[in-house]
């Protein structure tokens, strides 16, 4: 069986710095598929630079806890507060350590609606995939379900892609990066990763730094790290040396 590695790169229109950042993992990486947050500011400016990229498989990627929501806030009063600002994941994370019920499914799904709304009415299109940002609990993950019902977008959420089964679906690198300062595609040649036959999926924060970046994410010197991961030339040469597809979602319906 033929070993396909995808590289999710998530957090597109975070930022300017982030978003730039991706755009360039792409064009020097092995990033081929990246979904933008859509509520956030700089998401627009986001998809008319993303759309220059043709080989670049776009998504959604739903976010409940980043930025101002684009439902009506009397309408999702557990997802916002008084200003139409998602609770923060630090809060959520706190909930979840708690036992609690994080929000309402309903008003998640309806702000999913919004999203992917916003997302058509932009981009031109549909979604070619739907990921989550942060949280992949049930309250968002049966939300998003309703939406892939609806819309017939596929999603990718724990051990499943596109009803194709994962063999490793993780974020591993960040476990490497606390101890190792550089050379970061040894974490694939010398085994701590291990690609096994069949699809492979790595989820991934490439990204340049920059203030907005700085003073509400708690994210940041990984982010440079993945970047430095999936543009090393290294870790392309071994790739093809192994024999390993680097694929996107994209090439999961074909």
């Amino acid at each position: 069986m033929v070993k396909q590695l995808l590289i999710r790169g998530d957090d597109l229109g975070y930022s300017e710095g982030v978003t730039l950042g991706m755009l360039s993992a792409y064009e020097k990486g092995i990033v081929n598929s990246m979904a933008i947050m859509i509520n956030m500011p700089y998401a627009k400016e986001a998809i008319l630079l993303a759309k220059k990229h043709k080989g670049l498989c776009l998504g959604l990627h739903v976010n409940v806890t980043n930025g101002k929501a684009l439902a009506p806030i009397d309408q999702i009063p557990t997802l916002v507060d008084e200003n139409g600002v998602f609770i923060s994941s630090r809060f959520r994370r706190e909930q979840l350590i708690k036992g609690e019920v994080l929000f309402n499914e309903d008003e998640a799904y309806l702000e999913a609606k919004y999203q992917i709304e916003r997302y058509i009415d932009w981009v031109g299109q549909l979604p070619e995939y739907i990921d989550l940002h942060v949280l992949e609990v049930p309250e968002l993950i049966n939300a998003v379900l309703r939406v892939y019902q609806e819309y017939q977008v596929p999603v990718c959420i724990y051990d499943k892609c596109f009803d194709k089964s994962i063999h490793e679906q993780a974020m591993k690198q960040y476990e490497y990066y606390q101890q190792h300062n550089n050379h970061f595609e040894d974490m694939f040649i010398k085994g701590d990763y291990q690609i096994k036959d069949g699809l492979n999926l790595l989820v991934t924060h490439p990204g340049f730094i920059d203030y907005d970046l700085s003073v509400t994410s708690s994210m940041i010197d990984e982010r440079l790290k993945d970047y430095t991961l999936v543009t090393s030339t290294k870790l392309k040469e071994w790739l093809d040396q192994e024999g390993v597809e680097v694929i996107s979602f994209r090439d999961l319906v074909k």
